[in-house]
């Protein structure tokens, strides 16, 4: 039941980003921002061609292969969760990460480069230049959801042994 829950999460969250992308795609010209309904909010269309904040932009051929390795990585892990009893956290967690991965390395591999469409406004310079997607907010989250849940279930083990 949770393998279907999580797999079901994880086909509306992608579908969820990659229609947002589209229609940014579709709707905005590069680098064309609006406000939202959020105050401070953006969106805005900003191609990413590199990993974050455009880190090795210039040469596609690198991110392309270790986006396809990184991915298998996560692939590979889901298996190794999703075949273990229990750990519902860490399951959702992944669902998150997955879901995330899908969308932005779709992107990478037909697209070539990622679309950010996520601003927000700040006296900061560096920070208003920042963008992302949802695919990166289900990674962060989902990589720290992972994270609490092992600290969790080491303490869990910790102290049944001391019990």
């Amino acid at each position: 039941m949770i393998l279907t829950a999580c797999v079901s999460l994880l086909v509306v969250l992608v579908c969820i980003d990659m229609g947002i992308k589209q229609y940014v795609e579709d709707n905005y010209e590069e680098n064309e921002e609006h406000e939202t309904v959020i105050p401070g909010v953006l969106i805005r269309k900003v191609y990413n061609k590199g990993f974050a904040f455009n880190i090795l932009d210039r040469y596609p051929e690198i991110i392309k292969q270790s986006s396809v390795c990184s991915s298998v990585g996560i692939v590979l892990y889901d298996f190794f969760v999703f075949l273990r009893k229990g750990r519902k956290m860490c399951k959702l967690g992944m669902a998150l990460v997955t879901a995330g991965a899908v969308s932005n390395i779709y992107d990478r591999l037909i697209r070539e480069k990622v679309i950010d469409y996520i601003g927000v406004r700040s006296k900061n310079s560096y920070v208003s230049k920042l963008t992302a997607n949802f695919a990166d907010i289900y990674i962060v989250l989902g990589m720290m959801i992972v994270s609490l849940s092992r600290i969790t279930h080491r303490k869990k083990k910790r102290q049944k042994g001391r019990g």
